[in-house]
């Protein structure tokens, strides 16, 4: 039990910066619903479309009554005209194109930069949870060795008060991260998946168990 107990001290070890997600692999998935259900994605994509159906040409129909009779005309009477204007020289609409594309692509790579930062903090958080249930584990481990030490007169029962303490401490540590981690897992799914964030916070969850 000795040795067990100097073995799991010696692994325990606080998680460095930078963690990665076990299921980094899915990091894909979860940009792929940012791309189709972020709100201000959506909306940045929708001022796109309609700068793309923007006409670079103007038409318009000019109504008259001519009482005059020609040979161009014909009879008098009533006379329609349909003019369609087509600057040669007038960018406009090319340049408020090129800018709403550069707008959305902009959007974009900040909304794709801010997800993978904070799914990295998602990791990290990960991490520390996973180690406190290593020591939450190891405490349990050390409270039974003491446990049978005094069951064996080794050692005198009051070395249990301070282990049962230090298992309260490891327990109360994990639970508490833990429920931070559950909290920041909604918390990040609603802020990037907008209608599809119970979809993320389950991807979330699989990333980061």
């Amino acid at each position: 039990m000795v040795s067990r107990g100097l073995a799991l001290l010696l692994l325990i070890s606080l998680p460095a910066t930078g963690a990665e997600c076990p299921g980094a692999a899915r990091l894909e998935e979860a940009l792929e619903i940012l791309g189709t259900a972020n709100p201000v994605l959506r909306a940045e994509g929708a001022e796109y479309a309609e700068a793309l159906r923007q006409r670079s040409w103007a038409a318009r129909l000019d109504l008259g009554y001519d009482t005059n009779t020609s040979l161009e005309s014909g009879a008098a009477g009533a006379r329609a005209a349909l003019r369609v204007e087509i600057p040669l020289w007038d960018r406009t609409s090319s340049l408020e194109r090129a800018k709403a594309h550069a707008d959305l692509t902009a959007t974009q790579a900040a909304a794709r930069q801010a997800l993978l930062t904070d799914v990295q903090s998602l990791c990290e958080l990960a991490s520390q949870v996973a180690a406190l249930d290593t020591l939450r584990a190891f405490a349990r481990d050390r409270l039974a060795y003491r446990q049978e030490r005094v069951d064996e007169g080794i050692d005198p029962a009051d070395v249990l008060w301070s282990e049962a303490e230090a298992m309260q401490r490891a327990e109360h540590d994990w639970r508490r991260e833990r429920g931070r981690l559950e909290a920041l897992r909604l918390t990040l799914a609603r802020r990037h998946g907008g209608a599809e964030w119970q979809r993320l916070r389950t991807l979330f969850e699989a990333m980061t168990q």
